[in-house]
C-alpha cells in the first residue's frame, strides 16, 4: 500500500502535476502524429486505387478499339473474298462459254487478269 500512496503523493505535488501534463501532452502528440500518418496512408491507398480503376477503364477501352478493329478488318477481309468469289465466278463462265477445246487454254487478257 505504500507504493500506491507514494505514487498518488507524486503525482499530487507539483513536479508531478508538470510530469503528468507533459505525458498527456506526449499522447496528445503522438496520437495527433499518428491520426495525420493514418491519413496520409489512406490517400495513398486512395490514389493507387484510383489509379488501378483507371488502368482497368483504359484496358477496356482499348478492349473496345480493338473488337471494332476486328470487325472492320473482318469485313474488309468478306468483302474482299465476295470480291474474289465474283471474279471467279465471272472467269468460269466466261470459260465455260468457250469452245471445248480453248478452255484449258488461257489467253493473255485472261493471265492479265489472275496477277
Amino acid at each position: 500500500m505504500t507504493i500506491l500512496t507514494s505514487i498518488v503523493a507524486f503525482f499530487a505535488s507539483t513536479i508531478g502535476r508538470y510530469v503528468l501534463i507533459a505525458l498527456v501532452a506526449g499522447a496528445v502528440l503522438i496520437g495527433i502524429r499518428q491520426a495525420g500518418y493514418n491519413a496520409a496512408h489512406r490517400a495513398c491507398v486512395a490514389a493507387a486505387k484510383a489509379r488501378e480503376l483507371e488502368i482497368a477503364k483504359r484496358d477496356v477501352k482499348i478492349g473496345e478499339l480493338q473488337a471494332a478493329e476486328d470487325q472492320r478488318i473482318q469485313a474488309l477481309a468478306v468483302r474482299d473474298r465476295e470480291k474474289d468469289d465474283e471474279f471467279q465466278r465471272k472467269l468460269e463462265e466466261e470459260i465455260a462459254k468457250r469452245p471445248l477445246a480453248d478452255r484449258c487454254n488461257l489467253t493473255e487478257p485472261d493471265r492479265r487478269r489472275l496477277r
